[in-house]
């Protein structure tokens, strides 16, 4: 759940250790280091900003539930999405997911974007799929279609009992990702503080 690159700069080289997965989360970092470069920034400090860089609610963020670890990724368009999926395939052996799938006004009334991601790049990968949110049934028809074994996917649009029914599912040892989309993770965050788990976005 890191990334390393070798960033080249005029003033030199150093090899950045980042908290954070996923090709994105690099490009990200480049970003960064080209704006502090610009700045006037030394190159240490550079190094030592990117490598102590932290996780944001969404942009995964893990946060212990149920006693199981649970990575939380933002999902709401197509090239997000791909880029998510992309980080999982990273990871070795079997993963348990969570995806919440919303239509309301901030997510998009329309959904057929999910039909645009990559989600076949997990096809033999997903141990167990629970699905909730408005749109849970187009999830779990998504996954399907994707190559996820039907066996494996769960239904259940209530996002709190959704939750619970993935964490509790831990047989295996496999890690559990949180994929919602832009509504369902400001609900999921609610659920999270009111168990204490987590502070609410105006704390």
């Amino acid at each position: 759940r890191s990334a390393a690159f070798d960033l080249r700069t005029p003033a030199g080289r150093a090899r950045v250790e980042l908290p954070l997965p996923g090709l994105y989360n690099v490009y990200n970092a480049l970003a960064a280091a080209a704006s502090a470069f610009a700045l006037g920034a030394e190159g240490e400090h550079v190094q030592a900003g990117l490598e102590q860089a932290a996780a944001v609610f969404g942009r995964v963020e893990t946060i212990p539930i149920g006693g199981r670890a649970v990575s939380i990724l933002l999902v709401k368009n197509p090239a997000g999405a791909n880029e998510v999926l992309r980080t999982l395939t990273l990871e070795d052996g079997s993963i348990d997911l969570w995806l919440a799938l919303n239509d309301r006004i901030a997510d998009g009334r329309d959904v057929s974007w999910i039909w645009d991601a990559d989600f076949e790049v997990l096809a033999g990968r997903v141990r167990r799929a629970t699905c909730s949110g408005t749109r849970a049934e187009e999830m779990a028809l998504r996954l399907k279609y994707a190559g996820v074994d039907t066996g494996a996917i769960a239904v259940e649009r209530d996002l709190g009992r959704s939750l619970d029914m993935a964490v509790a599912d831990r047989d295996g040892g496999a890690p559990l990702y949180a994929l919602p989309t832009y509504t369902a993770l400001i609900d999921l965050r609610e659920i999270l503080a009111e168990r204490g788990l987590a502070g609410r976005w105006s704390d």
